[in-house]
């Protein structure tokens, strides 16, 4: 479900809660076969916030790797999970997922991405990373799509200038994507975090957090196809959102929000329907496949080349 109407209220409420301080100019490529992302314009807006993270809990911990997404054509919600990487730096790729039907109405951009990080005072900083697309070829995209479900994702691969300064922080890495030894059951509660239209984020660009039961049997196995419903309401912006649990005082990932139940637009069956996290796995295979098509450009390598 993407929040439509003017540029995407999470976009404005981010821009209304920010004092612009710098802007920086630079590229910026992203996962897709044999293409790359380019024009970033990376707009820093500096606000710095009354909290501090301190020691953070399970749920906390997923609103710091749950991002806004917005387009000229609404916004939604996304979430990263770091994939280690030796060519990037820090060794970590930051990989966004998200619903296809959202990337599907980029265009040719911007898409811009809502960021925030801890400054060495403890305190939140929130920042606008927008970039339009080169124009594809074929069937070209800057992101790859899973083949049965809304499910997408592409990566960030920040220029070293830059990264410091518009990094996606993540507690989530692949070890914590569910696996199909740890099924969900019917009944069990999970949290989700999104930006629905009816509250679009919190103070410092944060998620709003809700639970309900999977509602669904059974999960996790081929009769499944891939999804599970959740006893819970959803709206539009929260296309995207991550489906978690908590393991060994740990977030869990076991899926993320596609779209609602719903017999039209204003009646609710207080259904949400997420694809589990096994089609998220599948997801990222393709990504790192398609990766492996990208020729890598960075200064590390450039000087190498060089006579």
């Amino acid at each position: 479900m993407l929040q439509t109407g003017h540029a995407g209220g999470v976009t404005e409420a981010l821009t209304r809660q920010s004092h612009m301080k710098s802007s920086v100019s630079s590229s910026l490529r992203a996962a897709g076969p044999r293409t790359s992302l380019a024009n970033l314009r990376l707009m820093m807006a500096v606000v710095l916030l009354s909290g501090c993270a301190g020691h953070m809990n399970v749920s906390e911990k997923m609103m710091w790797s749950t991002y806004p997404l917005a387009t000229q054509k609404g916004a939604a919600t996304g979430f990263v999970i770091n994939r280690k990487d030796a060519r990037e730096p820090g060794g970590v790729l930051p990989v966004v997922f998200t619903s296809v039907h959202v990337l599907d109405t980029v265009g040719r951009g911007p898409l811009i991405i809502g960021i925030r990080k801890l400054d060495e005072n403890d305190e939140a900083q929130v920042a606008l990373l927008a970039f339009n697309p080169p124009r594809a070829q074929g069937e070209e995209r800057f992101y790859v799509r899973h083949p049965h479900h809304d499910l997408a994702a592409f990566a960030l691969h920040l220029p070293e200038e830059v990264a410091d300064r518009a990094k996606l922080s993540s507690f989530l890495d692949e070890r914590m994507c569910a696996r199909n030894g740890r099924r969900l059951r019917s009944g069990v509660e999970v949290s989700f975090l999104g930006y629905p239209e009816v509250l679009p984020g919190t103070e410092g660009a944060f998620p709003v957090l809700r639970s309900g039961r999977v509602a669904s049997y059974p999960v996790g196995t081929s009769q499944a196809h891939g999804r599970f419903l959740i006893n819970a309401d959803v709206y539009p912006g929260d296309s995207g959102a991550p489906v978690f649990v908590t393991q060994g005082g740990r977030p869990q990932l076991v899926g993320m929000i596609t779209q609602r139940i719903s017999p039209d637009a204003r009646n609710f069956s207080h259904l949400a329907v997420a694809v589990d996290a096994n089609v998220i796995r599948e997801t990222m295979d393709l990504l790192v496949a398609a990766e492996k098509k990208v020729v890598p450009v960075n200064k590390a390598e450039q000087k190498k080349a060089a006579p």
